[in-house]
């Protein structure tokens, strides 16, 4: 009888042992959302083609995904808006942005991820970032504030037009 219950046991402990896996990264694309008093902005960069791995688990520790960004690449629909966002985040200054996404982690439907995000000449450590699978694609989604960012939402008009002092840093990683 206590052979049967440590064979239960090992198995109920083996069914919640963390899975090792991996992804084989095709694609990987970053997208800034906000919202104005006007509307909605969306500006992205990306769909860049590659072949790298990302884990999940410890196996290995070290592999990260890197996105180095041209922040004169990053597309908002029309030349204005281009130009406004480019100058909001001091583009001049600050020419590239940098996201690296580390070793993720399964937490039942979705995974876990530490972010590091370098913008505008500000550098944040994001813990336990949620990415969910839909559609062949891991998407993870950071709120961010231009306070966050040592930023000023922008005005235009007289302020007649005001952005939002929230952000949506959308990461996409195509599998």
């Amino acid at each position: 009888m206590r052979i049967a219950w440590f064979f239960i046991l090992g198995i109920l402990i083996m069914a919640n042992a963390p899975v090792d896996e991996q992804f084989v990264i095709k694609q990987r694309e970053i997208k800034v959302k906000g919202i104005t008093s006007f509307g909605k902005f969306e500006c992205s960069y990306g769909n860049e083609k590659l072949g790298d791995t990302l884990y999940t688990g410890e196996v290995p520790k070290s592999k990260r995904i890197h996105f180095v960004i041209e922040v004169e690449d990053f597309g908002c629909g029309n030349f204005l808006l281009n130009r406004d966002f480019k100058s909001t985040i001091k583009a001049s200054e600050h020419p590239t942005c940098l996201v690296t996404v580390n070793a993720m982690y399964r937490q039942r439907q979705h995974f876990l991820s530490n972010i590091e995000v370098n913008l505008a000449g500000k550098f944040l450590s994001l813990e336990d970032v949620v990415f969910t699978q839909k559609n062949k694609e891991l998407t993870g989604e950071i709120s961010l504030s231009f306070d966050q960012l040592d930023l000023v939402a922008p005005a235009k008009f007289g302020g007649l037009i005001q952005v939002d002092d929230n952000l949506v840093l959308e990461i996409i990683l195509g599998i």
